[in-house]
């Protein structure tokens, strides 16, 4: 039943070229960053969104701007010159969760490549950032790539397994 193939395309190359330069745009620019991360994203939407793939963005941003928002409020790290988290993370979050059936789709095969994924690569964007200085970690960084992998490895799979829900509920319904 489960139909979530992946090949790499043209399409995907663009998709992950797109999210590293809205990563690296954000982190860098902040705020004054988000009109051109707002133009890609709406790129990807017209271009190279699937039928239920919205509804996949809506969740996964939701659920990454409600565990940022969380750590925060834990105080496991902090943004300078803001309260809460800042806009151009809620971007980010979008931006990413746009990668999920595109670039990150050869993770849909395997939920222990998703934990690896998960737990290895996602905690050192937190790291990249505290190097650059828009986010402040309040751990030591061992214990803050330790936390962070453990949230994350499981977090992959979960949205993964989000992704393949929605995408067998779209199969269904185009039958």
């Amino acid at each position: 039943m489960k139909n979530l193939s992946y090949r790499l395309s043209k399409w995907s190359i663009v998709n992950l070229v797109g999210f590293n330069i809205t990563w690296l745009g954000l982190i860098f620019f902040g705020n004054s960053f988000i009109p051109f991360a707002a133009t890609l994203f709406i790129f990807h939407l017209y271009f190279q969104a699937e039928k239920n793939e919205l509804v996949l963005i809506l969740l996964v941003a939701t659920i990454g701007v409600l565990l940022d928002s969380t750590l925060e409020y834990n105080s496991i790290f902090f943004f300078p010159k803001t309260e809460y988290i800042p806009l151009w993370l809620i971007t980010l979050w979008f931006c990413f969760a746009a990668t999920i059936r595109h670039s990150l789709g050869f993770l849909a095969q395997s939920k222990i490549l998703q934990l690896l994924v998960g737990g290895i690569a996602a905690p050192l964007s937190y790291l990249a950032g505290a190097k650059f200085s828009v986010v402040h970690l309040t751990l030591s960084t061992g214990l803050s790539y330790l936390l962070l992998a453990c949230i994350w490895g499981p977090l992959l799979v979960v949205i993964f397994l989000i992704n393949e829900r929605l995408y067998i509920e779209e199969k269904c319904y185009a039958e």
